[in-house]
C-alpha cells in the first residue's frame, strides 16, 4: 500500500461538520445513530439536503448517492411523481391516515397479486422486517409447528428469531456442510436459538439432507433467494429448494424485501428466476421511500389470520395501526407507475451494468484480484479472486482494501455506507457513472505501492 495515502484522514479532513455533529448526537443518542447500520467509524456523513441522484451534508459536500436508503429509493430522491402523488392523496382525503380500512389498501393488494401471481392475499406491514417476523408466525400457525430455518448469513430482520448465524465467527459456525446456530445479538435466549435450524446457501446435497432430518418440526423455511442482495442462487440450488419444501410439506417464504423490484425486470427473484413460493415478503420499494411492507401467500395460508373465517382462539394475530398507511401506499403506487413504464428497466439496467462493468474493468486493468458482484440494480464490491457463493465467502474477503476504497471514494464524493452494497437508481446519469469510475480510478491508483 502507498504510505502516503490515508483515506480515513482525507474523509475527517472533508466531514468536519460531520464529525462535530457526531459528538453532539452521541451525548442523546447511543452512538449518534437511531439504528446500529446507520453507524460505521470513526463516524457517518451526516446528511442536510438531497435531489435525484445527489445528496448534500453538512459541510455543503455534494454526493453522488448509492445509498439511497439502502435500496428504497430506486426512483431516487424527491421523484416528482411521488411527491405529487403523496400531495394530491393529502389534498383527496383530508388526512394523512384513516386509521381504518380505505380503498387504496385493496388497489395496492390487486396489483401486487398481479405482479406476483402464485399470491392470493396480501397483509400490509409497516416495514420488510415485519413482514418477515408476520409471514412466519403465521407459517408457523398453519403447520402447527414452532422451528423454522434460514440460511446462514442472511439477513430477515432485526427480532431475534431470525437475527441467528448472520455473520457469526468462523470457531462459532461450526462446519460448512453443518453449520451451528449462532446468536447474533446478545441478550438473544437459548429457546429462540434452538427454533432455528440454520442451512448452508447454495449448497443442494447438505440443504436437502438436514431439511430431511427435520422435516417434522420445521413449519418454514424463509430464504433471501439472492442473499444479502448480491450473492446470486445457483438456479438449480433454488429448484431443488422448492421441490424439496413442497415434497416435506413446509412453507417455502422468499424474503424479497431487498431484491423485490431490484431485478433485471420488473417483479422480483421470483418473476426472473420463475420460482414461486408458498409466500413472499416484500417491502422497501413498495412505499415509495416510506416505511412499508407486505406479506402475501397461497388462500389456506394467509387465510391463518382471517377474523371471518377463524375464530379468535384458532387464528394468527396480525395487527399495526399504520399498516396500509394511505399516503405510504400512494407514494408506492407512483413508484410502480414510473417501475411499470417501458423505458424504466432498459434505462436502470444500462446505468447499472455500465457501473458494475466499468468497476470491473478498472479491477482487471489495475491487477486488483477484486469484483463487482450482483443482479439489476444492485451490486457489491469484494476483494477476492474466488467465486462468492455463499456468506464464508464473503467473509474471506480482504476487508481492509476494501476500506480503503471506501473512504477513499467517500471523500471524494460518492456516497454508500462502507461494505455494503451499492444501489443504482433511475436518476443516475452517465455523467454521474463516469465521475464515478473516474474517482475510484483515482481512489485504486492511490492504494497501489
Amino acid at each position: 500500500m502507498c504510505a502516503g495515502f490515508d483515506p480515513v484522514a482525507e474523509y475527517k479532513a472533508r466531514t468536519k461538520k460531520s464529525a462535530e455533529w457526531f459528538e453532539v448526537a452521541s451525548r442523546h443518542l447511543p452512538g449518534g445513530v437511531t439504528g446500529n447500520v446507520k453507524f460505521y467509524p470513526p463516524y457517518p456523513v451526516y446528511l442536510k439536503r438531497a435531489k435525484g441522484s445527489h445528496v448534500w451534508d453538512l459541510d455543503g459536500n455534494d454526493y453522488i448517492d448509492y445509498m439511497l436508503c439502502f435500496g428504497p429509493l430506486i426512483l431516487g430522491h424527491a421523484h416528482p411523481k411521488v411527491i405529487d402523488a403523496i400531495r394530491k392523496q393529502l389534498d383527496r382525503d383530508g388526512t394523512q391516515i384513516f386509521g381504518a380500512p380505505h380503498e387504496l389498501e385493496v388497489r395496492m393488494a390487486e396489483r401486487l397479486k398481479k405482479i406476483f401471481p402464485f399470491s392470493d392475499a396480501v397483509r400490509f406491514t409497516n416495514s420488510g422486517l415485519e413482514a418477515t417476523m408476520h409471514a412466519l408466525r403465521v407459517a408457523k400457525g398453519a403447520k402447527k409447528r414452532s422451528r423454522i430455518a434460514k440460511f446462514e448469513g442472511a439477513y430477515h430482520g432485526c427480532y431475534d428469531e431470525v437475527l441467528v448465524s448472520l455473520t457469526p465467527s468462523e470457531d462459532a459456525a461450526g462446519p460448512r456442510a453443518a453449520p451451528q446456530t449462532v446468536s447474533g445479538s446478545y441478550g438473544t435466549s437459548e429457546t429462540v436459538i434452538n427454533n432455528v435450524q440454520v442451512l448452508p446457501y447454495n449448497d443442494i446435497e447438505n440443504t436437502v439432507r438436514i431439511l430431511k432430518a427435520h422435516k417434522d418440526d420445521l413449519a418454514a423455511l424463509i430464504m433471501e433467494p439472492v442473499q444479502r442482495g448480491f450473492v446470486v442462487p445457483d438456479l438449480e440450488f433454488l429448484r431443488i429448494v422448492r421441490e424439496t419444501t413442497r415434497e416435506l410439506g413446509i412453507i417455502l417464504i422468499f424474503d424479497e424485501v431487498m431484491s423485490g423490484f431490484r431485478m433485471e425486470k420488473y417483479g422480483g427473484a421470483a418473476t426472473v428466476y420463475g420460482i414461486d413460493p408458498d409466500m413472499i415478503c416484500l417491502g422497501k420499494i413498495i412505499g415509495g421511500g416510506f416505511p412499508c411492507g407486505a406479506f402475501m401467500g397461497k388462500r389456506d395460508i394467509m387465510d391463518m389470520v382471517n377474523p371471518v373465517t377463524r375464530a379468535k382462539n384458532e387464528r394468527v394475530f396480525h395487527g399495526g395501526t399504520f399498516n396500509g398507511h394511505p399516503t405510504i401506499l400512494a407514494a408506492g403506487m407512483a413508484t410502480l407507475d414510473v417501475l411499470e413504464e417501458p423505458k424504466t428497466y432498459p434505462y436502470l439496467n444500462k446505468v447499472s451494468d455500465n457501473l458494475r462493468d466499468g468497476f470491473n474493468d478498472l479491477f482487471g486493468r489495475m491487477g486488483y484480484e477484486a469484483k463487482a458482484i450482483g443482479p439489476g440494480s444492485t451490486f457489491n464490491l469484494v476483494f477476492t479472486k474466488g467465486k462468492i457463493a455463499d456468506y464464508r465467502d464473503a467473509a474471506k474477503c480482504d476487508v481492509k482494501l476494501r476500506q480503503k476504497l471506501d473512504f477513499g471514494m467517500l471523500a471524494r464524493g460518492l456516497h454508500f455506507h462502507p461494505d455494503k452494497p451499492f444501489y443504482t437508481c433511475t436518476e443516475h446519469s452517465d455523467k454521474d457513472v463516469d465521475q464515478t469510475l473516474k474517482v475510484a480510478e483515482e481512489v485504486l491508483k492511490k492504494m497501489k505501492v
